[in-house]
């Protein structure tokens, strides 16, 4: 059977052999900023299928008024109530 060195004898070692290669290159390691943290961006929701038709409805009510079109109403309140 193998005899593994343990948790500090494995960590010794590899102190050991980092300094060994930090005299001989002391470029070997190179340390780098820390990247910044994202800001958080303020929650906003999707519009919904309903938001989107709505809009494109305004969309074409102004397009149509831009245009002089002049749109009837298919329906009075009147006609609901009976």
């Amino acid at each position: 059977m193998l005899n593994r060195p343990d948790k500090d004898a494995l960590r010794a070692m590899l102190e050991s052999q980092v300094q060994e290669k930090l005299q001989h290159d002391p470029d070997a390691v190179t340390t780098y900023a820390a990247q910044p943290v994202p800001d958080r961006k303020p929650y906003t929701s999707k519009p919904t299928v309903q938001d989107k038709a709505f809009h494109r409805e305004l969309e074409q009510m102004r397009a149509d008024a831009e245009a002089g079109v002049i749109h009837t109403p298919t329906h009075h309140a009147s006609a609901l109530c009976q």
